[in-house]
């Protein structure tokens, strides 16, 4: 019997790394996947060994805060990478923590598939020399990544992205609601207590802001599986007007506009066709590490992807309630440049599709396992 490690930090990989889980099972019944995860790895059939509520944390000022956890989470780790019973160890994004546990898988002769690679293509190359030291197989979901890698010297698969597979596209692009009908817009603060706790009171009152020039307007605010109710309090003034749900795939079939902290909520929303406002805000430390760092000129995926500004992104003190409003109320004041918007975001399926893709590495993890020579 195989045993294979995986490790995500973040609900955005998890949520990825699930459908790899129910690929790698399908295929062989009997393997056993252990994990740093969450609920839906748990559901896909991983054994959690670490709950990954407790060491989420966004940003560099962040990190530094939670060190003592993230250290003692990577000793934990490190005892079953070392334990001579793992054949195969699959990280998945969340390069800081996981390229070094990547480097101790290989000095312990455990090989590496790296899920979902770091962003060297926003971040700068800096990290590939380490990569090609401490990775067997890059797989990668976005498709320009592929060639990155492979030039890098990096073995390298693209998969397609999981996406694809829960966010359903609808039979054309989008249309403004009707006339008097409700305008649903939902409401995406983050997977991270940090982000919520920056973003949804920023969210909220632009929120209030919006109904007040469109009465029709409703709202749904989701939460990330490890955001507890309590986190999420709604003011009284907003009764009746926000409500709290946990349902992505439905809500974005009926939502006519999203606003959502920057990461796979706003990917998920173009694939859905559906437009958004996109924010971000961190620590004024991490904001500035940040723009030194970064070389991509738009932090929004669909954007990215796009090579263009489709979307409204909102960085740091640009989030203010009002900007909020505004960005979101031109998003939905045009009946022809929001079809012709829909559409342009629904094109990105095209781009991130690759056929079988997931079952295509499962089959791929499940050969590594059999040459560690552990199974």
């Amino acid at each position: 019997m195989s045993t294979i490690l995986m490790t995500c930090g973040e609900t955005s990989g998890e949520e990825n790394a699930s459908y790899l889980v129910r690929e790698i099972l399908k295929a062989d019944p009997g393997c056993r996947i252990i994990a740093l995860g969450g609920e839906r790895l748990a559901e896909a059939g991983a054994e959690l060994l670490f709950p990954m509520e407790k060491y989420a944390f966004m940003g560099f000022s962040e990190i530094v805060a939670g060190l003592p956890s993230i250290m003692a989470l990577e000793k934990g780790l490190k005892r079953h990478l070392g334990g001579g019973s793992v054949d195969l160890f699959i990280p998945v994004d969340y390069p800081g923590m996981n390229l070094r546990l990547a480097a101790y898988a290989r000095a312990m002769g455990v090989p590496v598939l790296y899920f979902i690679g770091p962003q060297v293509w926003a971040w700068g190359g800096w990290r590939m020399k380490k990569l090609r030291k401490v990775v067997d197989l890059m797989a990668v979901i976005l498709p320009f990544e592929e060639k990155l890698y492979a030039d890098a010297g990096i073995p390298v698969i693209f998969t397609g992205h999981p996406a694809l597979g829960y966010i359903d596209s609808p039979h054309g692009p989008k249309t403004l609601p009707e006339p008097g009908g409700e305008c649903r817009i939902l409401l995406f603060p983050g997977s991270r207590r940090q982000e919520v706790r920056s973003l949804l009171p920023r969210m909220l009152r632009g929120a209030g802001l919006i109904h007040e020039r469109m009465p029709r307007a409703r709202f749904r605010l989701v939460l990330a599986p490890m955001i507890g109710d309590d986190e999420a309090a709604i003011p009284s003034n907003l009764d009746g007007i926000i409500s709290v749900t946990r349902d992505v795939t439905d809500e974005l079939a009926r939502a006519a506009l999203v606003i959502a902290a920057s990461g796979t909520a706003t990917l998920q929303a173009a694939l859905s066709g559906t437009p958004a406002v996109v924010v971000y805000r961190t620590s004024a430390l991490t904001f500035f590490l940040g723009k030194k760092l970064v070389r991509i000129p738009h932090i929004a995926m669909p954007n990215v992807l796009a090579g263009r500004k489709l979307l409204p992104e909102l960085l740091q003190n640009e989030t203010t309630p009002e900007n909020i409003a505004e960005a979101a109320c031109g998003l939905l004041a045009d009946a022809v440049s929001y079809e012709k918007l829909s559409g342009e975001l629904l094109e990105l399926r095209r781009i991130l599709h690759k056929s079988g893709g997931m079952k295509e590495l499962a089959g791929v993890a499940l050969e590594m396992c059999s040459r560690s020579g552990r199974a």
